[in-house]
């Protein structure tokens, strides 16, 4: 390696080569990096569309396997009322101008302690 080095430029490197040298080098090196990302942006492509194809063929099939209309097997009738009463009482409104669309479960990541200070907040003093 210093053989070439030193056939190249000498025993001197001034200051303009050293400029090209290292100008040299970080396009080399952003060139590759270039070429990773685009590597990666295509593999997420191609494994999101296979993700999304096998989703819509499972869907397919469930709802031509069956004829019966889906239930809420989590929830029952109940606990939408209960919802709906609560939304109407925070907002001040009567339940028939509450419009429900969509309930869904927020995962608990918090540990006991975090959710027992919160509750101590909650609570009227």
């Amino acid at each position: 390696m210093q053989g070439l080095y030193l056939a190249m430029y000498g025993d001197k490197v001034g200051v303009g080569q050293a400029l090209f040298i290292s100008i040299f080098a970080m396009a080399v090196v952003f060139i590759v990096l270039l070429i990773i990302s685009y590597l990666i942006d295509i593999t997420a492509f191609f494994l999101k569309g296979s993700a999304k194809s096998k989703k819509a063929n499972g869907a397919v099939s469930n709802n031509t396997a069956t004829s019966a209309p889906v239930t809420n097997k989590k929830g029952s009738d109940d606990t939408v009322v209960v919802i709906a009463a609560a939304i109407a009482a925070y907002l001040g409104t009567s339940v028939d101008n509450v419009r429900i669309t969509k309930i869904r479960r927020i995962p608990q990541n918090s540990t006991a302690w975090t959710e027992r200070g919160l509750l101590a907040q909650i609570k009227p003093q």
